[in-house]
């Protein structure tokens, strides 16, 4: 009987103990739980870095808009087309973009720069709400880049735009999943007042 007791305490000990009682699923079976791995579909035996990436891929440099309209790093020609995307009405980082989130890590560990972080949303619902909604999506990038990543707080500013400035019509839907996402924009090196630098974002 005590065996038996012994027995089904151990049972019950390891399944609160497991992964899956603790969320930390991993898809992939890399090390890496699948909240926190930039690339969720890594090939069985790859070896990974934290983010859960392959450690050999490096990612190709990106470049980004700057507050007063130029383009970081200054040996950039043209800005990389670079936004998170998210679902209908939702703040999640979805799978599919945390590469994106791998490809910003990496330029912000290589640039010792501020980053403006830009939520947006579509045209439906009230702009009360789509404002609220575009900045909450921006905070929810700021904290993976602070909390998972590790980065300065001091390195981030946030601005929700709601629906003012889309990227594409959003009378179709392709065009409005396109209009929910979050941008990048270096604030310029030089900028003293932050409001100000960021008028036309």
């Amino acid at each position: 009987m005590m065996n038996k007791c012994w027995l089904t305490l151990l049972c019950f000990i390891g399944l609160v103990l497991s992964p899956v009682a603790f969320g930390w699923n991993d898809s992939d079976k890399d090390g890496v739980p699948d909240i926190k791995d930039a690339c969720p579909h890594t090939p069985m035996g790859v070896l990974v870095d934290a983010s859960g990436c392959d450690k050999s891929r490096l990612f190709k440099p990106i470049c980004l808009i700057t507050s007063d309209d130029k383009v970081y790093p200054e040996t950039c020609i043209q800005a990389t087309e670079l936004a998170l995307n998210f679902e209908f009405a939702k703040t999640e980082i979805l799978y599919s973009q945390w590469p994106v989130l791998a490809q910003i890590k990496q330029f912000l560990q290589l640039n010792d720069v501020k980053l403006c972080l830009i939520g947006h949303t579509d045209s439906v619902g009230s702009v009360e709400a789509n404002l609220l909604l575009s900045e909450v999506r921006a905070k929810t990038v700021m904290g993976i880049l602070v909390d998972d990543y590790g980065f300065d707080p001091e390195r981030f500013i946030v601005r929700g735009m709601g629906t003012r400035s889309p990227l594409s019509t959003n009378d179709t839907p392709v065009g409005r999943a396109l209009n929910r996402r979050v941008n990048f924009v270096v604030l310029d090196l030089n900028c003293v007042n932050p409001d100000i630098c960021l008028g036309n974002f």
